[in-house]
């Protein structure tokens, strides 16, 4: 943890004043040390975010900084990002697009997301501009994310899944027919290797809704190893997994647009992940 002490010089917002007088640190950072009660104002602990009168001593503790911007490419029009797990695209408080800006004073634009504890490449747009071109392509399906996973249970060689996915707050339904308030997905999976129980599998989505590759596979008896949310608890405590096996591992690009068409030809992909490699051998996937 780090300590900062501060005197407080004019009438504001704690939040406010921390902001211009702590630097490197994101506005969720301050407001996970608000309700952890990590701020002291006048030695008193507090978490609410109170107005100073300019003559208060403000003590805060924060946790020290992670480098989570793991660049994987890098080019006028775009950044690729090798996402961590506990680490957010946007909001929370680690996160891409607030650390990229703390460390360079410049706005990026999410193209997609991936979980909290989804590991692998996303994509950042460096204008808005190229932010809607990407957009366009990914609607048209000409960009496309593939990802690597280990489940348990007996998947097929080969198979394309059609569901149907309602979204909740903070959990997803998986239906196999249409439903009122459920959108159509569409997931395909190659099998790759098998270690008894647990199969690697790789994974293409069509359209790419929350938690769809966890819920679709888990509603198809395919739950992925350390997935609590849609997974089988007592087998993943078994291996000692406590989040999901999945990463955003390959990005295909089919681009008809003259500005980005130059993605084409170059090659985004990850090798496997190093805590895969305990339950399957390397290989060129």
């Amino acid at each position: 943890m780090n300590k900062y002490t501060l005197i407080a010089q004019k009438k504001c917002r704690l939040l406010k004043f921390l902001q211009d007088n702590v630097r490197g640190y994101s506005y969720s950072s301050f407001l996970r040390a608000l309700r952890k009660k990590d701020i002291k104002v006048n030695g008193v602990r507090v978490s609410e975010n109170i107005i100073l009168d300019g003559s208060e001593q403000i003590e805060i503790y924060l946790e020290d900084k992670k480098n989570i911007l793991n660049i994987y490419y890098e080019d006028e029009n775009i950044i690729v990002f090798n996402k961590p797990k506990k680490v957010e695209v946007v909001d929370g408080e680690y996160n891409i697009c607030d650390e990229y800006f703390l460390q360079y004073n410049k706005k990026i634009f999410a193209v997609h997301r991936l979980d909290l504890n989804t590991e692998g490449l996303v994509i950042f747009a460096k204008s808005e501009e190229v932010l809607n071109i990407l957009i366009s392509q990914f609607k048209k399906q000409h960009v496309k994310k593939f990802y690597l996973t280990i489940v348990f249970g007996k998947p097929l060689k080969k198979q394309t899944l059609v569901g149907y996915l309602e979204k909740h707050e903070k959990y997803v339904k998986i239906y196999e027919k249409m439903q009122k308030n459920a959108q159509k997905i569409v997931t395909s999976y190659n099998l790759l290797q098998k270690n008894g129980e647990l199969s690697l599998l790789e994974v293409e989505i069509e359209n790419g809704k929350m938690h769809q590759i966890r819920a679709h596979l888990s509603h198809e008896n395919l739950p992925i190893l350390g997935d609590e949310k849609y997974g089988d608890s007592e087998r993943n405590k078994k291996y000692g997994e406590k989040s999901q096996c999945l990463v955003a591992y390959k990005i295909v690009f089919n681009i008809d647009d003259k500005e980005l068409e130059y993605l084409n030809n170059l090659k985004f992909e990850l090798e496997m992940p190093s805590h895969f490699l305990k339950y399957f051998h390397k290989q060129d996937v």
